[in-house]
């Protein structure tokens, strides 16, 4: 075989398995759930918002993780669009009703608890997505949710009065 001939075939060796790289790659991000592009958690329906980011809108897993990122990046109040819990439909942020702090937490990446390196339990300190808030379009709803999960009800200013957006 000739150099010529080597170089050839160690060239299409190269390119046939960059294609099977791209070709993974491709794979790989197209058959992956949606995930929240700040906590990289999955997008529930039911609990998902949008909030501008550098001025585009992006879907996030929640309100919470929504509110907070923007509070921690100095842009608050950016949150364009959250998602009515019981109905799964858009609304704005202002006409909702919140629940906060309930029993159902979509966003717990570790329902059983965390162990660190010395076995002991891990204490988290900060969870974005904590507590868990969900909207809700009507108030009879965000009410029979207290009543079935706990949580406390906020509007949207007192939402964002208390995670510091406004003072």
């Amino acid at each position: 075989m000739s150099n010529k001939s080597k170089a050839a075939t160690l060239s299409l060796s190269i390119l046939f398995l960059m294609g099977i790289a791209g070709a993974g790659y491709w794979l790989l991000r197209e058959t992956k759930p949606n995930a929240c592009p700040i906590c990289m958690r999955s997008i529930h329906a039911h609990s998902s918002a949008v909030v501008l980011i550098d001025k585009k809108p992006f879907r996030v897993c929640c309100i919470r993780c929504g509110i907070t990122h923007n509070f921690q990046v100095g842009k608050p109040g950016q949150v364009v669009e959250v998602t009515d819990f019981a109905s799964d439909k858009p609304i704005k942020p202002d006409s909702a009703f919140y629940v906060e702090g309930s029993q159902v937490s979509m966003c717990d990446p570790h329902a059983g608890s965390l162990i660190d390196q010395t076995k002991h339990p891990f204490t988290r300190i900060f969870d974005r997505c904590e507590p868990s808030t969900y909207a809700f379009a009507h108030r009879e709803d965000a009410e029979a949710f207290v009543q079935q999960n706990g949580g406390k009800l906020l509007s949207w200013e007192e939402l964002k009065k208390e995670v510091g957006v406004i003072r």
